[in-house]
C-alpha cells in the first residue's frame, strides 16, 4: 500500500474535516468532496479513489443503490460513517465484499485502523476477483478444447489423445492458443480427411 486516494461524501463537514485530517496526515491523498449523496457515483467515477468515506446520516435507503454499485462493481473501498448502528445498514453490510462502517464520533485512532483495514480488503478482493476471473476463463477454454476433441473424434476416427494432440500441434503451427482452434474447429464441424 502506499499514496491511496481518498474522496468524501456527505453532510457533516466537521466529521469529514476530522477524517480528512487524520488521513492525509498520515500519507492519504485527498482528492475529492460531494455533499450531494446523488453525485456519490460521478465523483468516484471521476478521480478513481482507492477509497470513498460516506456520512450517511439518516440517508441510507437513498443511498442503498448507490452502494450496490459501488460494491458490484468494486469501483472503491467504501467505508460508511453512521450516526448510531443500525441493524439494517448492518444487515446490508454482511452481504457486501468491500464496504465497512464506523459510528461517530470518529476518532482518529478508529478512523486510520478502519482505513487501513478497508483499503487492504479491497485490494484482497480484487485480486480474488481477477484470480476467479482467470480460473473462468480457463475453465471455459478447457470446455472448448473438450467439445473439439470430441468433434474430431467422431468425426474424423481418431483416439482421444490423438484429437488433443492435433488441436495442439495446430495450436503451435499457427501460434494461436488452443482456444481459438478449437472453436475455429467447433465451427467447421471438425477436419475433414
Amino acid at each position: 500500500m502506499g499514496y491511496e486516494k481518498f474522496v468524501l461524501a456527505g453532510g457533516d463537514k466537521s466529521a469529514l474535516i476530522s477524517v480528512k485530517n487524520a488521513l492525509t496526515a498520515t500519507g492519504y491523498t485527498y482528492i475529492g468532496y460531494t455533499k450531494e449523496l446523488s453525485n456519490v457515483l460521478r465523483l468516484i467515477r471521476k478521480y478513481t479513489p482507492n477509497l470513498i468515506i460516506i456520512d450517511i446520516k439518516r440517508n441510507f435507503r437513498k443511498l442503498r443503490e448507490t452502494l450496490n454499485i459501488i460494491d458490484e462493481e468494486l469501483l472503491c473501498g467504501c467505508i460508511l460513517i453512521l450516526e448510531n448502528r443500525d441493524e439494517e445498514i448492518i444487515n446490508f453490510l454482511k452481504e457486501s465484499r468491500i464496504l465497512t462502517y464506523v459510528v461517530k464520533p470518529v476518532f482518529d485512532e478508529n478512523i486510520l485502523q478502519i482505513t487501513e483495514i478497508s483499503v487492504i480488503n479491497y485490494y484482497r478482493v480484487l485480486e480474488y476477483e481477477k484470480k476467479l476471473k482467470k480460473l473462468n476463463e480457463t475453465l471455459e477454454s478447457r470446455k472448448i478444447v473438450e467439445k473439439a476433441k470430441w468433434i474430431l473424434v467422431e468425426e474424423n476416427g481418431l483416439s482421444e489423445a490423438e484429437a488433443y494432440e492435433t488441436i495442439q500441434k495446430k495450436s503451435r503451427d499457427s501460434r494461436m492458443p488452443m482456444k481459438n482452434i478449437a472453436e475455429a474447429l467447433i465451427l467447421t464441424g471438425g477436419m475433414r480427411r
